[in-house]
């Protein structure tokens, strides 16, 4: 992610970086959602998410 996100910016890619990001960002915002109504709060929750949205590639 990040690298993708640098990348896009250093060519000048503001529509790309700006798609790339909101699309990143809608799918954290689903995974929070998702563990605050599966009973998660506060910490736990934030922590549930991202390892839903980052999680996929185990520290890659």
């Amino acid at each position: 992610m990040t690298v993708a996100v640098v990348l896009l910016s250093w060519y000048g890619k503001l529509v790309a970086l700006g798609i790339v990001s909101g699309v990143f960002l809608l799918w954290f915002a689903a995974a929070l959602a998702w563990a605050y109504a599966d009973g998660d709060h506060g910490r736990h929750a934030l922590q549930r998410a991202y390892n839903i949205t980052f999680g996929w590639g185990n520290g890659v």
